[in-house]
């Protein structure tokens, strides 16, 4: 009978210290952005994350440890990638051209192109594509490119068939879900720490659970 009275203890003094923590906080420098993180007493949690451009949410389950918590994400997110697709061989075609797997083109993808025997050429996509300037990459040998706003990057790709209008589609798979799996915070009083990937940020509690 007292060891049945124990555990109800704990599990009661462990209940109470899960809803310590649980809540709903607010990025303490959120003058020109939104920042919150809401954790809930059921042990899921979501996080959102809006300034200029970039807009981002992640949302999975918290487990607190001692006197921390940890964050998973669930599901993983898939980052977004390019894939190329097949040259053009249309005369009018631009020099490069990335869509949407609908087939609508991106303005704002970065170009980087590395051209034989001087400096790479760069600028950024329109939706109707982009193409260097007349005369200034005669030779292009490879080609980078990045969505800037997510900060989704291709890996070095020769270019093997000069003369062609190459062809990217940006699939966006979990494009803006961030994965803050391993994720530790604190809470002291109505104060809340996130650590993650090396950074720190700062929370306040606007609703106390």
């Amino acid at each position: 009978m007292a060891a049945c009275f124990l555990a109800v203890s704990a599990t009661a003094a462990l209940a109470q210290e899960d809803a310590r923590i649980a809540g709903e906080y607010r990025a303490v420098d959120s003058f020109e952005m939104f920042q919150g993180l809401l954790l809930r007493p059921d042990g899921t949690f979501a996080y959102a994350l809006s300034v200029g451009a970039l807009d981002q949410r992640s949302s999975g389950t918290w487990t607190r440890h001692g006197d921390s918590f940890e964050l998973v994400t669930t599901p993983k997110p898939v980052p977004p990638r390019f894939v190329q697709g097949d040259a053009s061989e249309d005369a009018d075609a631009p020099f490069v051209q990335i869509t949407w797997p609908n087939g609508r083109g991106i303005a704002g993808i970065d170009v980087v192109l590395g051209c034989r025997g001087r400096e790479p050429v760069g600028g950024y996509t329109q939706e109707d594509g982009w193409s260097p300037p007349s005369g200034d990459c005669a030779y292009p040998e490879w080609i980078e490119l990045v969505e800037p706003i997510h900060e989704t990057r291709s890996a070095r790709i020769a270019i093997t068939e000069p003369g062609k209008g190459l062809r990217f589609i940006l699939e966006p798979n979990s494009m803006g879900v961030i994965d803050l799996t391993g994720a530790r915070g604190t809470v002291t009083g109505d104060r809340l720490v996130l650590y993650f990937n090396g950074h720190t940020e700062d929370f306040v509690r606007i609703a106390p659970q």
